[in-house]
């Protein structure tokens, strides 16, 4: 490999990664997002249920 091929690659790898970045980039956003949705959907299962009944007091303001 001589240095005008290994500056060609240098050179090839460079465009490529500018021109990707970008979707890359995007990609990982939309990854990341998604993830933070499944989190919070896993998290809102996990919480325990409210009571239906409301909690009645009685005049000492004890249940």
């Amino acid at each position: 490999m001589t240095l005008d091929d290994v500056a060609s690659l240098v050179l090839a790898s460079a465009a490529a990664a500018r021109a990707f970045a970008p979707d890359v980039r995007s990609g990982l956003r939309r990854l990341l997002g998604a993830g933070v949705r499944v989190g919070a959907a896993t998290l809102i299962e996990q919480q325990p249920a409210a009571r239906s009944e409301a909690a009645v007091l009685d005049e000492g303001g004890r249940r």
